[in-house]
């Protein structure tokens, strides 16, 4: 009997209700599952037809739902790479909540504060008034408070990311600057709570029902100066958040390839060839500002490219984000590296450089499967012309003839 297997990264078990394990059972289609949970050291459970249990990884019934038929099995390779990350999931920035405007919010919030009336049971003018503003007060609380409190929980705290978006984190906005922004609205919603509960405890004091009014208007007028005041928190917020929902999501049980080398050899245009990514070509260095993503299928199974800003010959306190956004992708993701060189050296980077960046990396990650590229092939025919032309071979030292000089001078095929 066919048996499925999947290979699971996920940390936390929880609790299988007997609903999702019929659901699970039927997308098996009566095969045995075998599940491996890959970290923090390699545990096994496997289930025949029948034979369920009530805890099973939080994945399972995602995995199995894509899995008509058996996945290859995974090299050693791929599963110490998976349990050196921690078992923890990417796509952590895609989950984070819609930030609203904050004038829309503030606006939301004073809506519904005003709607809000006295209890109608009580016949003291005086005492629905007092409850109106008392109760005015606490929507206000309620309808500030709950939506910017959910908003900054769902923003995944940095030490619980994934270690490649942790890295994506630092060199795009800053982990110190990420949980400031948050301290920021955390700090508002605190503020706005303070001053709602105050007046609210004052209105319910009133001497009479002009007084509660008062109150009431007061407390809303002070509740909006405040919000006002902070709202370019929410706002920088929200900006954070499209930021971030913009990065790349790069999923490690899919089979990637990251295409490296110097800025402009040619890594954006292999990738728009080969995958489903469209990252920007343009005849200039660094056109590749962050890491950009692709698809492709091989025999039906789905892969990942990457695109990568390109690397200079130099020192990694040198190096400026961009660069380390590379280094981060090369180190956290389990990778196959397809280094492409220019030969032409018209990318800006002399060959030599080039070599000597292909040498640190292969120094720096040398389990990693590797393939050299080379692009922009069709400049250099009038060096392989030269070099396969009988007679025309030149000395060790010597300069090549002269039809074979210009763009690719001195390049031997």
């Amino acid at each position: 009997m066919q048996c499925t297997e999947l290979l699971l990264p996920g940390r936390s078990w929880q609790a299988f209700a007997k609903s999702r394990r019929l659901l699970l059972r039927r997308a098996l289609a009566g095969r045995p599952l075998w599940l491996r949970h890959g970290c923090p050291a390699p545990a096994e459970f496997s289930s025949g037809v029948g034979g369920w249990t009530t805890r099973v990884p939080r994945l399972s019934i995602q995995a199995a739902g894509l899995a008509a038929e058996a996945p290859p099995a995974q090299d050693s390779a791929d599963i110490g790479a998976i349990g050196r990350l921690g078992g923890l999931a990417t796509g952590a920035f895609q989950r984070i909540p819609m930030v609203p405007p904050a004038d829309e919010h503030l606006a939301s919030a004073l809506r519904r504060a005003r709607r809000v009336g006295g209890n109608t049971k009580l016949r003291n003018e005086a005492a629905r008034a007092r409850n109106r503003a008392a109760r005015q007060m606490d929507e206000l609380t309620r309808a500030i408070s709950a939506p910017l409190g959910a908003i900054a929980k769902g923003f995944p705290s940095p030490a619980r990311l994934h270690p490649f978006e942790a890295a994506l984190l630092e060199l795009t906005i800053g982990a110190a600057a990420y949980e400031r922004r948050l301290a920021r609205v955390d700090t508002l919603r605190r503020s706005t709570v303070e001053v709602s509960k105050a007046y609210a405890a004052r209105a319910a004091r009133a001497g009479g029902k002009r007084e509660a009014d008062a109150l009431a208007e007061e407390g809303l007028a002070a509740v909006q100066a405040l919000y006002q005041k902070g709202a370019s928190a929410v706002d920088g917020l929200k900006l954070m958040a499209q930021a971030l929902r913009r990065l790349p999501v790069v999923e490690p049980l899919v089979p990637t390839v990251a295409l490296v080398g110097a800025p402009n050899v040619g890594k954006s245009s292999l990738v728009q060839a080969l995958s489903s990514g469209l990252p920007e070509v343009c005849d200039y260095p660094f056109t590749t500002r962050s890491i950009q993503m692709g698809h492709f299928f091989v025999d039906g199974r789905r892969h990942q490219v990457t695109d990568t800003p390109g690397l200079l010959a130099r020192r990694d306190a040198e190096r400026n984000a961009m660069e380390r956004l590379t280094l981060a992708c090369l180190a956290h993701l389990p990778t196959r590296v397809l280094f492409v060189m220019d030969l032409t050296a018209e990318c800006g980077t002399s060959v030599a450089d080039q070599w000597r960046i292909r040498s640190e990396l292969r120094a720096r990650f040398p389990d990693k499967p590797w393939v050299d590229v080379l692009s922009k092939a069709d400049l250099l025919q009038p060096v392989y012309d030269a070099a396969a032309a009988p007679g025309d071979a030149w000395a060790e030292g010597e300069p090549p003839p002269a039809r074979a000089r210009g763009r690719g001078e001195g390049i031997r095929r």
